[in-house]
């Protein structure tokens, strides 16, 4: 116990000296790709009730420079109506960040959680107001624990004997 509560010269507890220079910064924020596809009111059945809404998520990662990475979130959101796609919209917004002292284990856990909750909510806007601008209703998108979806890709690579998640490509959301 005694070990838990010791601290450094300056108060802080032991190992937080590791942490206190990392940096993620935001150089910029856009949005890549937008795209909504829609039947035609009159071509879809208006007895079906409710449509089935189902969210994709999908990441890509690049390196722009030694401290420098673009991140690309891309979320889908399809809706069905029976057998018949009612509207397909897709938004894709990218970042550019900026790190300093991450180490790799930890660039791990920012590129798949910290910057995704940062583009999310980009995305999130875009496709609302594509849908509606559509003629449709969805209700708002929630957010998203992009930590427990991580998490549950580390989980099930190890139950599979992959060791590591892939870095990219967050799975689906239903």
């Amino acid at each position: 116990m005694a070990e838990e509560t010791q601290g450094n010269a300056a108060g802080a507890p032991v190992g937080a000296e590791e942490n206190k220079d990392m940096q993620m910064v935001v150089q910029h924020v856009y949005l890549k790709d937008a795209s909504f596809e829609a039947k035609s009111p009159q071509d879809l059945d208006q007895s079906g009730g409710q449509p089935d809404i189902n969210l994709n998520l999908a990441q890509r990662t690049t390196k722009v420079a030694e401290d420098r990475m673009e991140v690309i979130l891309t979320v889908t959101v399809t809706a069905k109506q029976g057998e018949s796609t009612a509207f397909v919209c897709e938004v894709q917004y990218g970042g550019i960040f900026q790190f300093a002292n991450v180490s790799e284990q930890q660039m791990r856990v920012v590129v798949n959680v910290l910057c995704p909750n940062v583009l999310f909510p980009y995305d999130r806007t875009q496709i609302g107001s594509m849908i509606t601008a559509g003629g449709f209703y969805l209700p708002p998108l929630q957010p998203i624990n992009f930590e427990a979806v991580f998490r549950q890709r580390l989980a099930d690579a190890q139950q599979q004997g992959q060791g590591e998640a892939p870095a990219e490509d967050p799975p689906s959301v239903n």
